[in-house]
């Protein structure tokens, strides 16, 4: 299927009810990302949506009487300026949005980024910032990579990973760290009461995110690392995907897992996973600072849910989320990403020089051996005051 943009019709929708059935004919393609599933986009926006004050724009298109693309949109107003962005971008690893198949080989880049401009117009946004976007995606570049597209900050990491771990073990990790691992899951073992699960109850799964929110507050503060779990709203988030207090009268699976690691009778690691398209998106973890922490469960939790999913033949693709950590280059490779921006009108243009400053500065901060490691320093001293402020109050 190859039809130009004047073929495309385009629908825009303010809310996802509106937009489900278009959803439900798309929703099995295999050009999507978890990001983007109507429970993942239902549980933000009823939380740190509403939080942000985002107004959805769903917008869909149309062609040969069938959706072709899904684009979960979200209109935010700052200065003055109507931005256009991926819905809970804040809080997702990668923003695709979801095609059909025959209409993403086919469709020319620059028959999308005409669309764009429609879009941008019907919509009354002043400036679309699309950001992490795959550069690569399904054996081509992305179509809503822009002419001005730029990399993204970081990059996720990702790998085939075959049925065989223990061939993928040697492949990744020198005889050294193999060794080294191991000695450390055997003295979490020798704790006692050691356990690598997957939490199936309602009471495992409180238990577990309890866990998660508290160790990500505590790696705040030793690592200089902003946490953006660290709000009522954003634990409801959590807890929705989860499936805590789900009362829609049916027993479906919910779209996300918690695996968690327990030695001593208590838990050491979590790791939030979602699975799609027969990809384990693995998307975020903590680590009890403890000690135990010399003995890296972590490390110990993320390898064995590698090796339960090389041991399920419908999973083929591992994805480790956003953002460079030793473990991830261990396990994976990196997979570029890029943010692009549309100016539509002139607030659009002076906010797009400024943010194009702005991801160049943050770019190479990241990168720099010597600004990046004295920002997450300065980081964890502000975390640390904040800390002693809110234990004095």
């Amino acid at each position: 299927m190859n039809l130009p943009a004047t073929d495309v019709h385009l629908s825009i929708f303010t809310r996802l009810t509106e937009a489900r059935a278009d959803w439900q004919q798309l929703k099995d393609a295999w050009c999507s990302n978890p990001y983007q599933t109507l429970d993942w986009l239902e549980a933000w926006l009823e939380t740190l949506g509403r939080t942000r004050k985002v107004s959805p724009r769903i917008v869909v298109g149309h062609a040969a009487g069938k959706p072709v693309f899904w684009l979960p949109l979200g209109m935010e107003r700052s200065a003055g300026v109507r931005t256009l962005s991926f819905l809970g971008n804040q809080h997702g690893n990668q923003n695709t949005g979801i095609w059909d198949r025959d209409y993403y080989e086919a469709v020319p880049a620059t028959d999308i980024a005409s669309l764009l401009k429609v879009i941008c117009s019907k919509a009354g946004a002043d400036v679309l910032k699309l950001e992490n976007v795959p550069r690569t995606w399904h054996g081509r570049t992305h179509p809503l990579i822009l002419e001005n597209a730029k990399p993204s900050p970081s990059p996720v990491f990702g790998r085939m990973l075959g049925n065989d771990f223990d061939q993928l073990f040697r492949d990744t990790h020198s005889k050294s760290s193999r060794k080294n691992l191991l000695r450390k899951e055997r003295h979490l073992q020798a704790a006692g009461n050691f356990r690598v699960a997957r939490a199936e109850t309602e009471t495992e799964i409180r238990r577990g995110l309890d866990a998660f929110l508290v160790q990500r507050a505590a790696r705040s503060v030793e690592a200089g690392i902003p946490n953006v779990f660290d709000t009522p709203a954003a634990e409801d988030f959590l807890g929705r995907l989860l499936g805590l207090g789900a009362h829609d009268g049916t027993n479906r699976k919910p779209p996300m897992d918690l695996w968690y690691l327990e030695a001593g009778g208590v838990i050491r690691s979590t790791y939030l996973c979602l699975e799609k398209n027969g990809t384990l998106y693995a998307y975020s973890n903590s680590i009890s600072h403890d000690e135990m922490l010399a003995n890296s469960p972590g490390l110990v939790l993320i390898k064995e849910i590698i090796a339960r999913a090389c041991a399920q033949p419908d999973l083929e693709v591992l994805d480790l989320g956003l953002g460079e950590e030793r473990y991830k280059t261990g396990w994976a490779e990196p997979v570029p990403l890029s943010d692009s921006l549309l100016a539509v009108s002139f607030k659009g243009m002076l906010f797009q020089e400024v943010s194009g400053l702005r991801l160049k500065a943050k770019s190479a901060i990241r990168n720099s051996a010597v600004l990046w490691p004295l920002v997450r320093r300065l980081r964890k001293l502000k975390a640390g005051l904040r800390k002693g402020y809110t234990n004095r109050n």
